[in-house]
């Protein structure tokens, strides 16, 4: 049967109104999905799924997120994690986290978490809050906010020391705490081979330099410095 003249205008009506709507749709992918200045540059940003915007957001998640599990790794630390040895193989993997320039100063004081963990002393942090402060292509400081939490054994009968009162009531086995303890911390980074990477760490309230930075000690004028070199460990308080 062939279709009379007015169906097969219908038709065409049809026809020519889904290839306007066909093309709209592709105007508004490369308009809004795209990048480039040109025609040319737009399809092909399209083809390669390059997708305004994306690779902004994964930085930023790759900064937040390198810099909260250090944050947190960095501050935690207990005697389940010691091996046979005495050392802290999961502590010290945090490195990953870290450039070689500033995992070669945390090497160097991972001495002080073990031998806190080997007194029978316990750390535990917990972040609360992560901020990008600045970044650029291949730098960034990230603000991180939590709280660090130290906890000792009980001390024996007779040593001077031993008031049960002192305990924490809701602490582990009536370990003693020094409850939860907020901390403030600028995280540098860097980008290298695509990978933010932390490269120093500064507790922002503690008056003292970055982590990588040893610490002058404060002398009273015309008294004689100590000999005694200054910790480059977390101290007590968490402080870097």
């Amino acid at each position: 049967m062939i279709a009379s003249p007015s169906t097969r205008r219908a038709i065409l009506a049809v026809l020519v109104l889904v290839i306007v709507a066909c093309l709209g749709t592709v105007a508004v992918i490369v308009l809004t999905r795209s990048t480039g200045d040109s025609l040319g540059d737009r399809l092909s940003s399209l083809e390669d799924d390059a997708v305004p915007g994306t690779d902004v957001s994964d930085n930023r998640e790759q900064l937040l997120t390198v810099s909260r599990e250090f944050a947190q790794g960095f501050n935690t630390y207990d005697e389940s994690m010691l091996d046979a040895e005495g050392h802290l193989p999961e502590y010290e993997a945090l490195s990953e986290l870290m450039t070689p320039k500033f995992g070669g100063v945390f090497a160097e004081a991972i001495k002080f978490p073990e031998q806190t963990v080997a007194a029978g002393a316990a750390s535990k942090a917990i972040v609360y809050a992560v901020g990008v402060a600045s970044q650029d292509d291949d730098s960034a400081e990230v603000l991180v906010a939590g709280t660090i939490e130290l906890t000792y054994p009980v001390p024996d009968e007779g040593t001077g020391a031993g008031d049960e009162t002192a305990a924490d009531p809701d602490g582990d086995d009536g370990r003693l705490s020094t409850g939860p303890q907020r901390f403030r911390y600028q995280v540098s980074l860097v980008k290298i081979d695509g990978q933010w990477l932390v490269d120093d760490v500064d507790d922002i309230d503690d008056g003292r330099p970055p982590f990588s930075e040893p610490a002058i000690p404060e002398t009273d004028p015309g008294q004689t410095p100590s000999t005694t070199p200054p910790s480059t460990g977390p101290t007590e308080e968490g402080e870097g």
